[in-house]
């Protein structure tokens, strides 16, 4: 994971600017109003397919999946996309996830509370993909 991060950080920090305080930080504003916060950003298949982790440690006692529904639209569009845009990467999907605690990505902890979307991205925006 700590390759992973280095590599992020290097993408927050170097080409994106200003959008390095978005989504590369803690408190990102969502509309449910659950802390939460950026861990990991992965690229897989030549980058057909990105997946963003975020850190949200509430899901699951003061905030269940109805809840935080609309959160992972508001974070596809307003964080990810821009981000993606920025650094010229074109998935044809987008995986986002939260988990209510850090758990190394490919793991299985039955104790961790974890949810998934997933989005294409059309036109500058997210088009959320039932599965």
């Amino acid at each position: 994971m700590t390759a992973v991060r280095r590599y992020i950080g290097a993408l927050a920090l170097g080409a994106l600017g200003g959008m390095a305080t978005s989504v590369w930080a803690n408190d990102i504003p969502v509309p449910s109003g659950q802390p939460l916060s950026f861990l990991q950003f992965i690229s897989e298949d030549d980058g057909a397919l990105v997946r963003f982790r975020f850190l949200a440690p509430q899901i699951g006692t003061g905030y269940d999946y109805m809840t935080v529904f609309p959160d992972f639209q508001v974070l596809c569009d307003q964080q990810v996309v821009p981000v993606l845009d920025q650094n010229g990467l074109t998935p044809t999907r987008i995986v986002l996830s939260m988990s209510a605690a850090e758990v190394e990505f490919g793991q299985d902890d039955p104790d961790v509370l974890q949810f998934f979307e997933i989005f294409r991205p059309e036109n500058g925006i997210c088009i959320w993909e039932e599965f």
